[in-house]
């Protein structure tokens, strides 16, 4: 008698055991769905967060362009150091350092685009559902003129153009990083960029 009672025991503890690990496993598959969820979630906002940054940077004319691949007329890509190439509009200045490969209508032979000018003409289209900009201005800097057109995407992806009377068309691509935010982190970091 002893043994049986036992023996229940033994069989009703296995029960209890068998019963809370199921709950414990439901309520550990529960808490992994909500956090994978909740994950997507943050992602999601920290990109909404984001293209509000690049909105606010691109409307109140505060940002850097970091290029990264110029597109030769031959077709070509080539790919470009974003620390040494950048297209910098600051309110109406504007700061353009580029490397350049293509046809030169000029005497001697460019290299580069190196300008520190003011921007004029500056128009700019927005597609609120696409969340897209098309900008198009003139920077000047004594006779020194460039028609520069920029497609920004909501995520910060750049296309540039640059014409000009002494080169051929030269077209750009990189990412756009709001100003204030750069001046805000620490040198070590935008030396990195």
């Amino acid at each position: 008698m002893i043994f049986e009672l036992y023996v229940v025991k033994i069989i009703t503890m296995k029960k209890i055991a068998f019963f809370l690990s199921v709950v414990f496993l439901f309520s550990a598959c529960s808490s992994t769905k909500e956090l994978s969820s909740t994950g997507a979630e943050n992602r999601k906002l920290k990109r909404l967060a984001e293209q509000a940054e690049i909105k606010k940077a691109v409307e109140s004319r505060r940002f850097i362009i970091k290029v990264d691949h110029l597109y030769t007329m031959g077709g070509r890509v080539l790919y470009m150091v974003p620390r040494n190439n950048f297209v910098i509009i600051n309110g109406e200045i504007a700061s353009i350092s580029l490397g350049y490969m293509g046809r030169t209508y000029f005497k001697r032979p460019i290299s580069g685009i190196n300008l520190n000018g003011h921007t004029f003409n500056y128009k700019m289209e927005s597609d609120e559902a696409k969340g897209t900009y098309k900008i198009q201005m003139v920077v000047k800097y004594g006779n020194d003129k460039f028609d520069v057109y920029l497609t920004i995407g909501g995520e910060g992806f750049c296309n540039i153009s640059l014409n000009n009377a002494y080169i051929q068309t030269a077209s750009y691509s990189g990412t756009l990083v709001p100003l204030a935010d750069f001046k805000n982190i620490s040198t070590e970091k935008r030396d990195r960029l």
